[in-house]
């Protein structure tokens, strides 16, 4: 188990993608916030002979991008190609089978058609928009998160959740429509490469915010408390400040990923 922690928490900084994407609400980032940049852990060390991985193996799930269903959207060569644009993928998911370690990002994408397994919608009164849904276990986690934040007194709210990729095409236009390209592509992640399309992510919002969604958020005690404490529950803050040579975009601490409590404690102090 701890060799697959290391090994996810390779490929999520590494290979990473996602972002946020942006509602038509979101306020666009201060890109000029430098941080250090944070590590990610060393998976070197661990037992190159555990049974529990084997590099050689290929999930039936992922396919070759050439293989893939066509897609009338995919980028035209000419368009930016690296990490903070859209690089060339490395393989396609084309169907759920329910590993809570999925991987979705700029390098490993989903077909169009792709729907997440185990989903359940979220109550509204939760949310900021109505027909919202997650995986249950997500969900289940999520609520004794909000339960004890209201406790300390905070009032939380998801403001997205899972995306279809049509979803994530219309937020990744209205995104090219309304800022410059290179700033788009760090804003807003390109349909089927979205972390959304898992059904694990969410994006929390609060009332001290009046339900947007700024990079100040981390300034806030409800936004500190979350950094702190998301581990706990199984999240981890997917996209940290510094980090976007890594990751591809921008600093977002509303954007939380579930990956269950074992390893978001090891990614989480890992940073």
């Amino acid at each position: 188990m701890k060799r697959l922690i290391a090994i996810l928490l390779v490929m999520l900084m590494v290979f990473t993608f996602t972002a946020c994407g942006g509602g038509d609400d979101e306020e666009p980032a201060d890109n000029g916030n430098q941080a250090e940049e944070q590590g990610n852990g060393d998976a070197d060390d661990q037992d190159a002979d555990d049974p529990e991985y084997d590099e050689t193996d290929v999930k039936d799930n992922l396919i070759d991008p050439e293989d893939a269903p066509e897609d009338e959207d995919a980028p035209p060569k000419g368009d930016d190609r690296s990490i903070k644009g859209v690089p060339d993928l490395i393989d396609v998911l084309s169907y759920d089978d329910g590993d809570l370690m999925v991987l979705i990002n700029k390098y490993h994408g989903s077909v169009p058609d792709y729907e997440p397994v185990d989903m359940v919608p979220v109550d509204p009164s939760l949310a900021t928009w109505d027909d919202l849904e997650m995986k249950s276990e997500a969900y289940d986690a999520y609520l004794k998160m909000y339960e004890d934040a209201k406790e300390e007194g905070f009032d939380l709210k998801i403001c997205s959740a899972y995306r279809s990729y049509e979803t994530q095409k219309t937020l990744f236009n209205n995104a090219l429509a309304n800022y410059d390209e290179s700033f788009a592509h760090m804003y807003s992640s390109y349909p089927g490469r979205s972390e959304h399309h898992t059904g694990y992510a969410i994006d929390i919002t609060s009332a001290s915010m009046e339900w947007s969604l700024t990079q100040d958020f981390a300034d806030y005690p409800d936004g500190k408390w979350l950094n702190e404490h998301c581990q706990d529950y199984g999240f981890i803050l997917r996209y940290l400040k510094g980090a976007e040579d890594i990751t591809g975009y921008m600093y977002e601490p509303w954007h939380f990923r579930y990956v269950g409590e074992e390893a978001a404690k090891e990614i989480m102090e890992k940073g």
